[in-house]
């Protein structure tokens, strides 16, 4: 599964996960949608998942069917046409990881 991993600035939080045993980084999922020159990112508010963008992303790409997580993102040959569409989970929301610390949440 595509995941962004997030390396929080705050090094005291990060001090203080790695002497609780726990794992400093956040782990954001995504997912990609559709080949094409226009990117779009979708964020959702609060409690939603990236599930919820569902009925977007087939509007905007045509496609229920994230692409391939191996094929690198804008490299699909057909730049001027289509779209490419990109939705996450927010942290602690979703497939996201959950922060161990508010801060993390900044």
């Amino acid at each position: 599964m595509p995941y962004c991993v997030v390396s929080h600035g705050d090094p005291s939080a990060a001090a203080a996960a790695a002497a609780a045993g726990e794992e400093g980084d956040v782990r954001i999922f995504y997912q990609r949608y559709g080949h094409g020159g226009t990117k779009v990112l979708l964020i959702i508010g609060f409690a939603g998942t990236h599930e919820s963008w569902g009925p977007q992303v087939k509007g905007l790409t045509g496609a229920v069917e994230p692409v391939d997580e191996e094929s690198p993102a804008g490299d699909d040959g057909a730049a001027g046409e289509g779209a490419e569409v990109c939705c996450f989970d927010n942290r602690g929301i979703g497939r996201s990881s959950v922060p161990p610390h508010k801060s993390q949440y900044t």
